[in-house]
């Protein structure tokens, strides 16, 4: 049965990429080639899902559909690929497309990089390569039965039927990045994982190459925990995904705790996944080694660690220097962490105080710059976290008394 998707084409491709489709479908006619929209784009057509980016596979050389469509239509080549056989194209209506040659693939070993081959072969050569059956699916956009599925691997029924399901039983060996794409789509779309799909899933996290690269894994975390949905972190623990990071991860939170943090605004919803990810590798030195952190993410490793460590505070004074010339994501994960009350009393009534005078209005008291500006400084602050001191005079008027009273 050929599946025709030409009305979802129309209803969901805007007119400037429709427009700049077609362009590319009457160029590839021209030359002889075929062309393919291809993987994702084709999966969120048919489930009816906004379309961000397009690719477009080309049986064929992609290099030489670039250079023509510049020659002939206007268009202008942004960038290529040599060795991946890419062409990057600006159309004229400003619409940016990726074209690649259909390539093979063989992985040398488990989790690197994999050897590209064979440019320019058959569509089905070239999808074998891919993750899921759901995103081999290509539409052909060239030549005859235009806006036809192609389909070698079912990968539409195991749509309708809500499934993740890899190619062959050695995909998650060969990219071990693909367990965590597997969960991500599982949680994007609410399906399930296809039976042997997760047997082998738990087969590989039962026994996971340790010397596996983890470039593409930290890409992979990111778009799994930006995925708007409570109870994402405890499912990956459950999945025993973390395996593949961690060593030692923080095993239960209570998903409660972002909540009470929204409301002082220390972070955006965009960056909840880094957090995760800090609860990951908190207590594990082998996952920081492993993960390539940059520095920003060590520095926050470094303040959460170290708060761990300290001991219980309780007067005003101790909670504010305790927290404040920490990072606020710093802050976010010791709370949800811990869950401590000190960090709801310094969010609530403390981080915002700061005292106004200065160690030159300390000198114009008369006094030489010295550890005692410290002791003055507490003595205010304390005033101030007590509610006593609003303005800059009546600091430098308790300041007055205070030291009267010292000496």
């Amino acid at each position: 049965m050929v599946i025709c998707l030409k009305e979802k084409f129309d209803a969901l491709i805007s007119e400037n990429f429709a427009n700049a489709i077609l362009c590319a479908s009457t160029a590839a006619d021209e030359i002889c080639v075929d062309i393919f929209l291809i993987g994702g784009i084709v999966r969120d057509l048919i489930m009816n899902n906004s379309i961000k980016d397009i690719d477009i596979a080309v049986e064929g050389d992609a290099l030489q559909l670039g250079n023509f469509l510049e020659e002939k239509f206007g268009c202008e080549v942004i960038s290529v690929q040599e060795k991946l056989r890419t062409s990057k194209v600006k159309f004229p209506n400003g619409v940016v497309i990726d074209f690649a040659s259909t390539r093979e693939e063989r992985y040398t070993e488990s989790g690197v990089l994999p050897v590209a081959f064979n440019f320019g072969c058959e569509l089905e050569k070239d999808v074998k390569r891919r993750d899921f059956t759901i995103n081999t699916l290509a539409l052909k956009l060239s030549g005859e039965n235009k806006f036809s599925l192609v389909d070698y691997f079912n990968g539409y029924d195991d749509i309708q039927n809500g499934q993740i399901k890899i190619l062959h039983e050695k995909s998650f060996i060969d990219d071990p990045s693909r367990i965590i794409r597997a969960l991500k789509f599982k949680e994007r779309f609410d399906f399930k994982l296809e039976e042997i799909t997760s047997s082998l899933m738990q087969e590989y996290l039962n026994d996971i190459n340790d010397n596996m690269p983890l470039e593409r894994v930290k890409g992979e975390l990111r778009q799994y925990f930006e995925i708007k949905k409570d109870g994402l972190y405890s499912r990956f623990i459950e999945s025993g995904a973390y395996k593949l990071i961690s060593n030692n991860p923080i095993m239960e939170i209570d998903e409660d705790r972002f909540k009470s943090l929204y409301e002082y605004n220390l972070f955006d919803e965009k960056e909840k996944w880094f957090i995760y990810v800090m609860l990951l590798v908190l207590n594990s030195d082998y996952a920081v080694e492993r993960l390539n952190m940059t520095s920003f993410e060590k520095k926050v490793l470094k303040e959460v660690r170290e708060l761990m460590k300290k001991n219980p505070v309780k007067d005003k004074v101790s909670v504010y220097n305790l927290f404040k010339n920490l990072t606020d994501i710093s802050i976010c994960v010791y709370y949800v962490v811990t869950g401590s009350s000190l960090v709801e009393l310094f969010l609530g009534a403390l981080r915002d105080i700061k005292v106004l005078i200065t160690g030159n209005d300390l000198i114009n008291l008369g006094f030489l710059p010295s550890p005692y500006f410290n002791k003055l400084f507490d003595a205010v602050l304390k005033e101030k976290l007590d509610g006593k001191l609003k303005t800059k005079e009546e600091e430098i008027g308790f300041l007055k008394k205070y030291i009267k009273e010292e000496e």
